[in-house]
């Protein structure tokens, strides 16, 4: 029976260090309706309650005929899969705390008209395409979210290559004044910008957007400002 638990706990530590693992438990998470943020710790925390597992299993139920073999595989069984684990998937600022930036003083435009998310983004941009389908993500757990992409160009032609990524859950438009919306977006694009009433709430810089930040605009509510946070 012992060799069945450490065998079965072994498969698992490996299969959660497999490149794929990370998504696979996320995505599983999500379509649970889990919140982002959980269903991206889930795979942290059962990375170390297994790996912290193994090495109880293996130092106290195995039988070692030297001592030093039992502290060598404790600490190779403890510090290997954490470091691979974390290797493969760094844990980043926006995965702890809610990063966005203020913006409820910030002019309006009719961009944000009867929408609740604007993506502000820029002709040829492969980080913007990459946010659409973020978009998507969020359209298919919340039908009801009204989003718009937003771009600063001034030739429409641009705009095609987004329509058809996005594939009619958002509009894809360009910006009414470009320079407002690329004063919005920090000159960093994406950017995300929540919107209540018609008006600017908190954004999002592509390097804040991260699961906290998903799971304010799904909860449609704005929270800590950077400046709040630090």
């Amino acid at each position: 029976m012992k060799k069945v638990r450490l065998a079965l706990i072994a498969v698992l530590v490996v299969f959660l260090l497999l490149p794929s693992s990370y998504g696979n438990v996320r995505g599983f998470l999500l379509g649970k309706g889990f919140s982002w943020t959980l269903s991206e710790w889930t795979y942290y925390i059962l990375l170390v309650v297994l790996g912290f597992r193994l090495t109880w299993t293996l130092t106290c139920e195995v039988e070692w005929n030297a001592r030093w073999k039992k502290y060598v595989v404790a600490v190779l069984t403890t510090v290997v899969p954490f470091v691979i684990g974390f290797a493969q998937h760094p844990i980043y600022e926006d995965m702890l705390w809610d990063l966005s930036a203020d913006m409820s003083n910030m002019k309006a435009t009719a961009d944000y008209q009867n929408t609740d998310l604007v993506l502000i983004a820029i002709a040829d941009c492969p980080y913007c395409k990459r946010a659409v389908t973020e978009l998507k993500a969020l359209h298919e757990r919340n039908p009801d979210l009204r989003m718009r992409m937003v771009v600063c160009t001034a030739d429409s032609v641009w705009l095609k290559p987004y329509e058809e990524e996005a594939a009619g859950v958002f509009d894809v438009v360009m910006a009414t004044d470009m320079d407002v919306m690329a004063t919005h977006a920090d000159g960093h694009f994406p950017a995300y910008v929540l919107v209540r009433d018609g008006k600017p709430v908190c954004r999002w810089t592509n390097n804040e957007w991260g699961p906290r930040a998903k799971d304010t605009v799904e909860k449609g509510e704005g929270r800590f400002t950077r400046d709040e946070v630090r």
